[in-house]
């Protein structure tokens, strides 16, 4: 049996410990959670207060020295190895580094840790008065953390003035690909339920304006999940097999024009990049496209409009997924040639 893990991020100062702490003390009586905290300093100071402040049932280990993602990475596995053989937990809660890009640090755990470890939600918190910074809002380390959650939660909500919180729904709202959840909280405060989010594809277009009509998708409010049914990685079990597991497909009704489909495949599917741009950049007859993908050392967005396409790298890890328009597509023979992009391992 897998264990579930989830990440808790944030810039600093956004009250990640604090949350962590709230957590804990939310969870079920006689469950055993195990916390791994990434200190960016040599002296723990976060590590302590967990410890401390946590109820019976949960053990905590320190990453010192750096940042999990990048610098002090040859010792997670030390750390993450003694932590799971020690504690035997039921659920696994890693808080990063405010200072760290914890893409990789998920790439990690689905490649070295499928058998052991489920990743679940990644909760991402921001702070209002980081948020009020438009110069933050183009932070390489802020915008990879907000690509990379699952949930995005305004912490401190009783310090933000209504129109601060209104555009921050409006900003979360169109963010691509769609969150499972927005919310609000105060004092660090998290639903111990947001640990367990898992998508439900259908509520979740890649271009919510233009299918408005055909998913009854309406934005989501602060607090609202969008409601959820499928994990990725759950079903994701297709890791060192040779046919990759058929993605989701979901074309328009008829008569909805410009006509549509999308897909989204597992996180573990891979894609080779040189076959899957010639493919998204030539094929005739698409009006626009957009779409998030696995590649072997990378994951990637590509934006097409008419003949445009634009290429860009995102910490997003949910799935892999694409939508495309298109009058005149053969969706079938489409598909296919999709399917010949995946890698076989």
């Amino acid at each position: 049996m897998t264990i579930p893990v989830n990440l808790v991020t944030g810039f600093l100062g956004v009250g990640k410990t604090t949350a962590v702490i709230d957590l804990l003390k939310n969870k079920a009586g006689g469950s055993r959670w195990a916390v791994l905290v990434n200190e960016y300093g040599d002296v723990s100071i976060d590590g302590a207060m967990i410890e401390g402040s946590g109820p019976d049932g949960v053990s905590v280990r320190e990453v010192g020295g750096g940042c999990v993602c990048c610098a002090t990475a040859p010792y997670l596995p030390v750390a993450l190895h003694f932590l799971l053989l020690d504690a035997k937990p039921d659920r696994l809660i890693i808080e990063t580094t405010g200072l760290g890009h914890p893409a990789r640090l998920l790439d990690m755990l689905r490649m070295n840790y499928a058998d052991r470890l489920e990743v679940r939600a990644t909760l991402g918190i921001v702070d209002p008065s980081d948020f009020a910074k438009p110069e933050m809002r183009e932070n390489p380390i802020f915008v990879d953390q907000i690509q990379l959650s699952d949930v995005i939660v305004m912490n401190k909500l009783d310090t933000a003035t209504p129109e601060l919180v209104s555009d921050f729904q409006k900003w979360a709202n169109g963010l691509f690909p769609p969150k499972l959840l927005i919310a609000g909280t105060t004092h660090g405060h998290l639903d111990p339920a947001w640990l367990d989010l898992i998508a439900n594809d259908e509520r979740l277009p890649l271009f919510p304006e233009a299918h408005a009509h055909v998913h009854e998708h309406e934005p989501v409010t602060l607090g609202l999940a969008s409601g959820g049914r499928q994990s990725p990685d759950a079903l994701a079990k297709n890791q060192g097999t040779d046919v990759p597991r058929p993605p989701k497909r979901y074309p328009s009704p008829p008569g909805v024009k410009p006509a549509c489909c999308g897909w989204i495949f597992d996180a573990h599917n891979v894609f080779d990049e040189n076959r899957l741009l010639a493919l998204l950049g030539t094929t005739k007859g698409v009006s626009r496209l957009k779409g998030v993908f696995h590649l072997p050392d990378e994951w990637e967005t590509v934006n097409r409009s008419g003949t445009a396409v634009s290429v860009a790298p995102t910490a997003y890890r949910r799935d892999s997924r694409l939508e495309v328009f298109s009058d005149s597509l053969d969706w079938d023979g489409f598909e296919r040639e999709l399917l010949e992009c995946l890698i076989r391992r």
